[in-house]
């Protein structure tokens, strides 16, 4: 009510959409922080036992490339899906989708979140994300 007495209400919604962009935290609903290849993770981001770490990454696993997991977790439980186009008229054979993996984090600690995309017979990913999380 303060913010609306100073401002006016449209200067009240600027002011807490560009509160929102500064955080840090993607939270998206107090429990899942949502992040996509081009989103980059904090230095160390923090949860708590039971929130999730949604991560939508582009897939075509036609190519050969697929993303993955460089290392077992301990800290979390991984689960991954694939979603491709809906099937239309402009579906195409080989047309790829979205690869998004759910990390619900079970126990406290601090661990390295890791995954790359690349072929399984090939050494060097195209593309890699990494976010360190401190699970309380």
């Amino acid at each position: 009510m303060n913010c609306y007495l100073r401002m006016g209400l449209s200067g009240c919604l600027v002011a807490l959409g560009l509160s929102a962009c500064t955080r840090m935290n993607s939270s998206i609903d107090g429990q899942t922080f949502k992040f996509t290849a081009q989103q980059q993770c904090p230095a160390l981001l923090e949860m708590d036992v039971g929130q999730t770490l949604e991560l939508q990454l582009n897939e075509n696993p036609s190519t050969g490339y697929q993303w993955s997991l460089v290392e077992s977790l301990k800290l979390f439980d991984v689960e991954s899906i694939y979603h491709t186009a809906e099937a239309s008229s402009s579906a195409q054979v080989g047309q790829g989708g979205q690869k998004i993996f759910y990390f619900q984090a079970v126990k406290a600690g601090q661990e390295l979140l890791h995954v790359k995309h690349a072929r399984a017979w090939e050494k060097t990913a195209i593309q890699e994300w990494q976010c360190r999380v401190r699970i309380s």
